[in-house]
């Protein structure tokens, strides 16, 4: 039972729990405490996202969640033999507004000063591996399906689409990995908190729980809010106006326009949603996944013309005019 674990590891009487951002989360004395599942986060990481909401904390981000400690000071309790972490949620500053890309260049320019670079909570300099491990995984499913036929639709849709995102895929690791080597003053190793999701923000008032943060290059941020923007709908003013608020606080370098490019040329909601429904048994959710996939393949042409567009008119975008090495076949597609 939710109420029994929750008593005898915090010493907490919950009487109804409610639903917060998909989680559960129940009041207690006025304050709201939210319960967040985290099957893969060891105890290590965990630790170094308390540091770094700790550091956010004390530059007053005033949106931070804060960690409730077992009775024993455990960072990860157990709810019905899960682990969890528990949070209470902060009294935020209700006359703050930001537009979306100065609120996050203010949260980059805190984050950049952070003085304890973590060894777990990172993906720094691991795009490339990383995405070339995701690569090789979407491979072999790829490989399993043609021994045999597609048992149904979600497998003939990745049958016949995994060719051109390897491609894509491959274009997208190897123009990081360029840029990587040709970073004489290693600009592409300053990291900063960052999102592990970023969203664009339609609440200033959002809680950030210490589970959302991971340290990374700030152009993680940029490039989610994009690709995010893109999908419903945004066109190049919108994300020029992003940008240029951005920069007014966070200047961006040609290295760091060059990771943005390549973040935004690899298929990130493919991947997101061929990995996820082959990580699940249940089918309600292999359905949710493929209907994102399904959405991912519809826009597939229009985003080709957004990548094209993008990276030709990348130094009108960029309020200092910087210029990116453009991809040779993105330059036949007519924006």
């Amino acid at each position: 039972m939710i109420e029994r674990d929750l008593y005898e590891q915090y010493r907490l009487n919950n009487s109804q729990l409610i639903k917060y951002r998909n989680f559960q989360a129940f009041y207690e004395q006025g304050s709201l405490y939210v319960i967040v599942p985290i099957p893969q986060i060891e105890r290590e990481e965990l630790l170094e996202l308390k540091q770094m909401s700790d550091y956010l904390q004390f530059q007053k981000e005033d949106r931070m969640a804060h960690f409730v400690p077992t009775v024993t000071q455990e960072l990860i309790g157990y709810i019905n033999g899960e682990s969890i972490a528990l949070f209470k949620l902060p009294n935020i500053n209700r006359g703050r507004r930001f537009s979306d890309g100065e609120d996050l260049a203010r949260f980059h320019n805190m984050g950049r000063y952070y003085p304890y670079p973590p060894q777990t909570a990172t993906r720094l300099g691991l795009w490339k591996t990383m995405w070339e491990n995701r690569l090789d995984q979407l491979e072999e499913w790829w490989g399993q399906r043609i021994q045999g036929l597609p048992e149904n639709h979600f497998e003939k849709l990745f049958f016949e689409t995994f060719p051109y995102y390897l491609g894509i895929s491959e274009n997208a690791i190897q123009y990081v990995a360029d840029c990587m080597w040709e970073d004489t003053r290693r600009e592409a190793q300053l990291g900063t908190i960052c999102y592990v999701k970023y969203k664009p923000q339609t609440d200033s008032e959002t809680v950030i729980f210490p589970t959302d943060l991971i340290f990374d290059h700030s152009t993680r941020d940029l490039a989610e809010w994009i690709r995010t923007k893109y999908v419903n709908g945004a066109d190049m003013q919108e994300i020029s106006s992003f940008l240029n608020q951005y920069e007014r606080i966070m200047p961006l370098s040609t290295v760091s326009c060059r990771l943005l490019f390549g973040r935004l040329l690899f298929p990130l909601s493919y991947f997101e949603a061929v990995e996820g429904y082959y990580s699940t048994a249940l089918e309600k959710r292999k359905l949710r996944y493929e209907k994102q996939l399904f959405r991912v393949l519809e826009q597939a042409e229009s985003y080709e013309r957004f990548l094209s567009t993008f990276s030709k008119k990348f130094g009108e975008v960029s309020s200092r005019n910087l210029q990116i090495p453009e991809i040779e076949w993105l330059q036949s597609v007519k924006g």
